[in-house]
């Protein structure tokens, strides 16, 4: 049973009791990322995260290893856009240090200035050997585009620049701010103790700070509330309004890069974190190009065998969502590849959708659904994003019975809003000599575009 409860600051802790595990997972979740930063700090919270590794007022870096080590060598960090996440998962007998350790971690760093010289170096390397890869850079410049302008497009790691040139004292600054409790959920899932848990929580994290006041009072009732969805899509179709919606921006980018073949990512403006069509998402992707048996997949490169990697996924945010389609490709082929492409996904919204393929990839969907609720970190994880998000956990008998009312009339409905009524963007990465990227944009706009006058 999932249960959510709230410390005497404001925390959010939401547990799941798995008893039958020898495990539990713990994570302490902050509503802070690039997403939160300008131009000028870009960069920061990632850097925040691999400083808290560096040493506290009673342990050194090593001696943080030396327990990460000592209880299963599973503790770890991560920044997104939107969140900062402290994790790890351990025998049920060790939680209490995986506890302490992260606690430590956030409210005792040292952040020394000579450490944070040293760590610059380290993320200098952490760019160059992201910027290596075209796979995450297409996706990455994409969205810095499409959201062009705006914190959502920032990069997680920030530039070169920005990162030489943060201080200790704007760290500091930066994590009084945004590391508060009204910003952090703590989730656990496993086999623990509840209330010695919670006793341990109040002591280890009950000294965070909460910046309103106020805010404490809406916090002990974490309802499902239908009528009062505070977190929206940026598209009209999607949303209702919001004051801070983020905007997109149909755009086509390019980046020469020595690489045999294309790297091109295509977007859509799509549903955010939470959305009620979470679930109708999941099914239409499934259909065109997050399966092996999708029809992308099945045309593009089974039948056709003009590629070997075709897919599709969404990028969810708490206020925006993006459908990417990605394509690795032979420079000669991709133009047929856009135009097949295009064809699938207008029969998509044109042909009939038997039961059968819609019965087989509800079943698909469905058991990744069951799948990925089976261990102690994958509940961990979905517990504290929902109640991040939607303030209320989602359960998984829910979500089969929403997948389980699913039409086709539902599916073709959704696709149509996705990529019957937007335009898409485009990003390649690749050489330009296997390719005029002028010819390319041409296409592009010809085949992705529902007004083909209008210029990216």
């Amino acid at each position: 049973m999932v249960k959510v409860n709230v410390l005497k600051n404001g925390i959010k802790v939401v547990t799941e009791e798995l008893s039958y595990l020898r495990t539990v997972s713990f994570g302490v979740w902050i509503r802070v990322g690039s997403a939160k930063e300008n131009k000028e700090n870009n960069g920061i919270a990632h850097m925040i995260e691999h400083m808290l590794f560096k040493g506290t007022k009673t342990k050194t870096a090593k001696e943080i290893a030396d327990i990460i080590a000592s209880i299963g060598d599973d503790v770890n960090a991560f920044t997104s856009k939107e969140q900062t996440c402290y994790y790890g998962t351990t025998i049920t007998e060790s939680l209490s240090i995986l506890v302490e350790l992260i606690a430590d971690m956030l409210c005792n760093s040292l952040l020394s200035e000579e450490d944070l010289r040293k760590e610059k170096r380290v993320i200098y390397e952490e760019i160059d050997m992201y910027e290596d890869s075209a796979d995450d850079m297409v996706h990455e410049i994409l969205q810095q585009n499409v959201f062009k302008d705006q914190p959502l497009g920032y990069i997680i790691s920030g530039a070169k620049k920005n990162v030489r040139s943060f201080k200790r004292m704007q760290l500091i600054d930066f994590m009084a701010k945004h590391y508060v409790a009204e910003n952090i959920v703590i989730s656990v899932a496993g086999n623990f103790s509840e209330k010695e848990l919670m006793d341990q929580l109040e002591r280890c994290f009950g000294g965070i700070r909460g910046t309103n006041p106020k805010a404490l009072n809406s916090l002990t009732l974490l309802k499902k509330k239908k009528d009062e969805l505070l977190l929206a899509p940026y598209e009209e179709k999607f949303q209702k309004k919001h004051d801070d919606i983020p905007s997109y921006h149909t755009c086509f980018c390019q980046r020469h890069k020595d690489n045999e073949q294309l790297h091109i990512n295509l977007a859509y403006p799509s549903i955010p974190l939470g959305s009620d069509e979470s679930v109708v998402f999941a099914v239409v992707n499934s259909m065109l190009g997050g399966s092996n048996n999708s029809r992308l997949f099945q045309r593009i490169r089974e039948e056709l065998s003009l590629v070997y990697s075709i897919y599709t996924y969404g990028s969810a945010f708490e206020k925006a969502g993006l459908y990417h389609l990605d394509i690795t490709v032979n420079p000669q082929q991709a133009f047929r590849v856009l135009r097949e492409t295009k064809l699938v996904m207008d029969e998509f919204l044109t042909t009939p959708i038997t039961k059968e393929e819609l019965d087989t990839h509800k079943a698909q969907v469905k058991t990744e659904f069951i799948l990925g609720s089976e261990s102690a970190k994958a509940r961990m994880n979905s517990n504290a994003k929902s109640v991040l998000v939607r303030g209320y956990v989602k359960t998984l008998d829910e979500i089969i019975e929403e997948l389980n009312r699913l039409s086709a009339e539902d599916i073709i409905r959704f696709a149509n809003k996705v990529w019957g009524e937007s335009s898409a963007s485009l990003c390649v990465i690749g050489a330009e000599s296997g390719v005029s990227f002028r010819a390319l944009k041409k296409e592009y706009q010809n085949l992705f575009f529902i007004n083909p006058n209008t210029k990216a």
